[in-house]
């Protein structure tokens, strides 16, 4: 049985990772729109960044979430 601890951060885990999906996705999407090259930069930024994100929340998680 887990703590409530730990079912906390399973949670924010899981909505931190929801949240960094969908921008993800959105600037995915955008990306495959006609755009200036400047704004195709940012938009590669974006994605960058999210998956770092995600990869210091993988690193926060002690207990992997399923999938």
């Amino acid at each position: 049985m887990s703590s409530g601890r730990e079912e906390s951060m399973a949670e924010l885990h899981h909505a931190l990772n929801n949240l960094l999906t969908k921008i993800m996705g959105a600037a995915d999407l955008a990306l495959h729109e006609p755009c200036e090259p400047a704004v195709g930069k940012e938009l590669e930024v974006i994605l960058g960044l999210a998956r770092e994100g995600g990869t210091l929340i993988e690193q926060l998680n002690p207990t992997p979430w399923p999938r």
